[in-house]
């Protein structure tokens, strides 16, 4: 390594070394403000948004119902074409924040039920009401007698724990709509599986999504999902779930908290594995679920089918690959795991992962407990970059911090998996942007090892030296995200400035 990097390096070893410093206490591990996930509010209206035909009430100040709506309900409905299910708010006041705000909710609540007529209404609390501590499961309970949908509140104010935690809320919740299996109900779905931690609600209808991968690869076993949970799944469906013959998780974390729920209360088992990027992961999902629906028969020959329908190519692509250096960006923790897997299990590359933040080795347990158990144990760098305030993805000490690692790597042997706004000097690889996909099962990992392909023949070509002005203004000047593309604009934090002068440059750096 340089001078340059190693004046940076906050760590540089394992991820067990690192794992082990994160327990006790000998490396930094809390978030600074601008890294921050989107508080246990948003996570949790997240999940609810993938329940069909239901209503979420946000019990508070309009504000908290406006960005969930947009961010969440509006987004299924123009990418899927599916029916627009709104979200409401009790719309409290501040004379509320003083005496509470019943009267406000049992409103919204009967409302709700006789303009909209769905089968779920979810009263989420917000952090006003978390406060004022309204009562909202007695007023719950006494509306229930007369309303027609099911009711549920959801205590999900954003300051009682961290984004995560949303997530883990809601789906151990849901298990109560569902129904004890049966003898009969079990025979019914002897050969279906529920795949387990989807959120947001409705596929792409254009895309073919990584979730559609996972039902067509099941399907092709001759089962059958009988929900995506909560992925576009109906309440009828929830109920059902714990007759299906096993849980397969989308991912260890997002998928285990529903999972261990279902199996304790149910003893429905749990399938659990990482993310299924490349051919290594896929095969460990596929073989679990069909152990558990005893069709190990079925399940080998379609990973035979599968496999040969990629194999020439497949196989002489991943020629190619072998013994090349990957470089991964970190800030996503499951997926960077995930990404890592794949490449050294499926493809022989040498993986570094970048700028893997400390805080994920504790929000991120289980997958990173599934991923040392498989006996792998990619090396991480973590940069001082990654520590400052500045979203660390696409702030401009990270990003010189990059350029100083891979300074003297060679260009034709060493990919960088990350976001399109970096701008390393070796071939860079998105892959939140290949919208060909799916990225899972057998077709996605011939579709990434083509793109690293690619990426390495490419390499002479330089990236855009403007669209890396805009991103890493040199000499001041304000970069908004209004100013670029949706693509970049998207991911940009909100205090995207860079400059060098005053009047340019991030106020929190």
């Amino acid at each position: 390594m340089s001078s340059n990097i190693e004046n940076s390096i906050e760590f540089y070893g394992s991820l067990s070394e690192l794992y082990i410093l994160a327990k006790e206490g000998k490396i930094k591990t809390n978030l600074q403000g601008s890294h921050t996930r989107p508080c246990k509010f948003w996570t949790a209206a997240k999940v609810l948004s993938g329940i069909k035909n239901s209503v979420i009430i946000t019990h508070g100040p309009s504000g908290c119902a406006y960005g969930v709506k947009n961010s969440y309900k509006l987004t299924n409905s123009r990418n899927s074409g599916s029916k627009y299910e709104p979200v409401i708010s009790s719309n409290i006041g501040e004379k509320n924040v003083i005496y509470g705000g019943e009267k406000e909710l049992i409103g919204a609540v009967k409302e709700v039920d006789q303009k909209y007529k769905p089968d779920v209404i979810f009263v989420a609390t917000s952090c006003a009401t978390g406060i004022i501590g309204d009562n909202v499961d007695t007023i719950i309970d006494k509306l229930k007698k007369d309303t027609n949908a099911e009711l549920m509140s959801i205590h999900c104010e954003g300051f009682s724990g961290e984004y995560r935690s949303g997530f883990d809320l809601v789906f151990k919740q849901i298990v109560n709509f569902m129904d004890t299996p049966t003898e009969e109900s079990k025979k019914a779905l002897s050969k279906s599986v529920n795949i387990v931690g989807g959120k947001m609600g409705p596929e792409r209808t254009e895309v073919e999504t990584d979730v559609k991968e996972l039902i067509r690869l099941v399907e092709g076993m001759g089962a059958k999902v009988n929900a995506v949970i909560a992925g576009n799944c109906s309440l009828e469906e929830l109920r059902k779930a714990p007759s299906a013959s096993v849980n397969c998780a989308l991912c260890s974390d997002i998928g285990y908290a529903i999972g261990r729920e279902m199996d304790e209360k149910f003893g429905i088992p749990l399938n659990s594995t990482i993310l299924p990027y490349g051919i290594a992961a896929t095969e460990k999902w596929i073989n679990g679920a069909a152990k558990y629906l005893n069709m190990e028969a079925e399940a080998k020959e379609l990973m035979e089918r599968e496999y040969n329908a990629i194999k020439e190519e497949y196989e002489e692509t991943k020629k190619y690959l072998q013994g090349k250096m990957a470089i991964v960006e970190g800030h996503d923790a499951v997926k960077s795991l995930s990404i890592a897997h794949m490449l050294d299990r499926d493809f022989g590359m040498n993986v570094v992962i970048y700028n893997f933040h400390p805080w994920s080795t504790e929000a991120r347990e289980t997958s990173i407990d599934y991923l040392l158990q498989t006996g792998l144990d990619p090396k991480i760098l973590i940069t001082k970059g990654t520590l400052a305030f500045g979203k660390y993805e696409s702030m401009k000490q990270t990003e010189e911090e990059l350029v100083a690692f891979i300074g003297g790597l060679e260009t034709k042997s060493v990919v960088y998996f990350g976001s399109s706004l970096s701008f390393p000097s070796i071939p860079l690889v998105d892959l939140n942007a290949i919208l060909n996909r799916p990225r899972f099962g057998y077709r996605g990992a011939l579709k990434v090892a083509k793109c690293i392909k690619t990426a390495l023949d490419y390499s002479f070509r330089p990236r855009s030296a403007l669209s890396k002005k805009l991103v890493f203004p040199a000499n001041g000047g304000l970069v908004s995200a209004q100013s670029l593309t949706s693509k970049l604009g998207q991911d940009l934090p909100d205090c995207t400035v860079y400059a060098q002068r005053r009047r340019g440059k991030c106020m929190m750096s």
